[in-house]
């Protein structure tokens, strides 16, 4: 049967606003014939103000070819992007950018009529921002994400953007002189491209390919790459052929492909902001499916195969060149789904077949893999009903478990003040509250706290529990996302200083030695003052879901809501995935 041909979404019927919009486009230089073209946009999330943007034009012009050479309209737009080290002062805005990018998306395409879209992008919101987008809208689209950094040296030695503020910390302790640490500033980033760490940005790069959204090998890819440059030219070439084939993204992102993504996740040691972007992405898609639950699952099944940096010496690179992730998920295919549909219209199995392993130190066979476990752990207990996470590959063994006071903070600078003046001491749990979402607002970074731990002497005798994020490549003893949060009415709320907090990550556990009783009658009084934003930060604040939803904003309002939790006694939280 021969194939039918799809409708263009700008094959209007004639009107008014069919000559006026030929019209503007005729006026552009697009002839007759262009117009009957399907048109592809390409979203391009350029920007000079970011290190992992600031070479995708190169790559918008190569896709642009490549939708030329295979028949279709290619139509640039430039999108919304930020760096979340360079906004840092203001990392209220990172994670709400990530919400305002899908809008932005849906706005361009849904307005514009576009047929299709390649989406650009590289750091840690934009990426799960534009797959989001790309789930929401489910039209014929690709990923091409922008690759890492190059490495980076001080004093011949080399380095990259986890040892910034370790050396800082070091500098403020009087370790380290001014000097030396300027030597690490001047050599960590030698941009384009993500930073060279198994931070969020490479961690959602690996999830876009293992999704099926990137063309096979794009997950760990160089940005100053001539490989690269091609792969943005296929993407081009491919976007016409999901357009006349009619596989639309809600067709690659499934309830299989999300499974195989946080397996992924588990088995590269990936960033914890995984578990707010992945939920995100599914929800977009309507999959019904509790993802926190995938994550504890796969954290007692996947066994951790890659140790890049925080979580070991490797790099980026290094694990391109050992087989990059076409070689882990072909060690992982007992535990994948092998039959998800990928953007190059071959199936997930016959992406990975035959990618053996090269380099069997830096990504591990299974029988030898580097821990039993996947790098995440999904806590549970009487202060985090929901789930809280800890990236166990990057904890001490001396920090799987733990018992101490704690010490408790609303502002992370605060906690930063009291590292620095010897404030918190050996066996202290510092807890951060009113991070998260609703009270960040955005889901506010801790990572200049645990950036400051990674280089402190306490940093294999204290713990950090907050119901905010750090950053991917934060290291040592760090639990976030702890939900419910703080302004929810989340039990993490009656935590007080010198209260006890104990957690075992092996058992999966992180309560506080507090009765229900006691945790109930602390919720009764007055919380710790929400400070409500003006503008944008005011909508989020008042339109985000839970972060179990992946924190996304949705319009009805959740700043009046208060659900009821139920508290249980310290110890009686379920360990699943045995």
């Amino acid at each position: 049967m021969e194939k039918k041909t799809p409708k263009l979404r700008s094959d209007l019927p004639v009107s008014v606003a069919w000559g006026d919009r030929c019209a503007l486009m005729r006026g552009l230089g697009f002839s007759n014939e262009d117009l009957k073209k399907p048109h592809i946009g390409i979203i391009n999330t350029y920007s000079s103000m970011n290190p992992g943007h600031v070479h995708l034009n190169r790559l918008a012009a190569a896709v642009t070819e490549g939708v030329r050479e295979a028949g279709g309209l290619p139509l640039q737009f430039n999108a919304l992007n930020l760096c979340d080290g360079i906004v840092a002062p203001r990392s209220e805005y990172t994670l709400p950018s990530r919400d305002l990018l899908v809008n932005e998306v849906e706005v361009i395409v849904e307005a514009n009529l576009l047929d299709g879209m390649v989406l650009l992008g590289t750091c840690d919101k934009i990426i799960p921002g534009l797959l989001m987008a790309a789930a929401r809208l489910d039209l014929p689209a690709i990923m091409v994400t922008g690759g890492y950094m190059g490495q980076g040296y001080a004093d011949g030695k080399p380095i990259n953007y986890i040892d910034i503020g370790a050396s800082v910390s070091e500098m403020l302790e009087g370790r380290r002189s001014m000097q030396s640490v300027m030597a690490v500033i001047d050599g960590a980033c030698p941009a384009p491209g993500a930073c060279d760490m198994m931070g969020t940005a490479n961690t959602m790069a690996l999830v876009s390919e293992a999704l099926g959204m990137s063309l096979p090998g794009n997950g760990s890819i160089a940005a100053s790459s001539l490989p690269l440059d091609e792969m943005a030219r296929e993407a081009g070439r491919r976007i016409m052929e999901l357009w006349r084939d009619g596989v639309t993204a809600r067709q690659v992102i499934t309830r299989k492909s999300i499974k195989n993504a946080v397996k992924v996740c588990m088995a590269v040691g990936g960033s914890t902001n995984s578990l707010v972007h992945i939920p995100a992405i599914a929800d977009e898609a309507e999959i019904d499916l509790d993802v926190p639950d995938v994550f504890d699952q796969a954290s007692f099944n996947i066994p951790l195969l890659v140790r890049v940096r925080p979580n070991g010496p490797h790099s980026i690179c290094q694990m391109e060149n050992a087989g990059g992730l076409r070689a882990v998920m072909n060690e992982l295919r007992d535990h994948l789904d092998l039959d998800c549909l990928t953007v190059n219209l071959h199936t997930t199995g016959e992406n990975i077949e035959g990618h053996a392993i090269r380099d069997t130190e830096v990504i591990r066979p299974i029988e030898n893999s580097y821990q039993s476990q996947g790098g995440i752990a999904i806590l549970r207990g009487n202060i985090c009903p929901q789930g809280a996470a800890v990236k166990q590959s990057a904890v001490p063994e001396s920090l799987m478990s733990f018992r101490g006071p704690a010490r408790i903070f609303y502002h992370e600078q605060a906690a930063c003040e009291a590292l620095t003046s010897g404030a918190i001491r050996p066996g202290d749990a510092v807890v951060i509250l009113f991070q998260g979402a609703k009270a960040g607002p955005g889901l506010a970074s801790t990572a200049n706290f645990t950036f400051q731990l990674a280089g402190s002497e306490l940093s294999e005798s204290i713990c950090m529990i907050t119901d905010g994020r750090f950053s991917g490549a934060s290291r040592g003893a760090a639990i976030g996302y702890v939900s419910p949060e703080a302004a929810m009415h989340g039990p993490i709320a009656a935590v007080r200083d010198g209260d006890i907090i104990a957690y075992d990550i092996q058992k999966r556990t992180l309560n506080a030695e507090l009765s229900g009783e006691e945790i109930s009658r602390r919720l009764r009084e007055p919380l710790h003052e929400i400070k409500y934003r003006k503008g944008y930060l005011g909508i989020y604040q008042r339109c985000v879901t839970s972060l179990l939803k992946g924190a996304i904003v949705r319009g009805d309002p959740t700043d009046e809501k208060r659900e009821a939790f139920k508290v249980e006694p310290a110890g009686n939280n379920k360990v699943t995935g045995r």
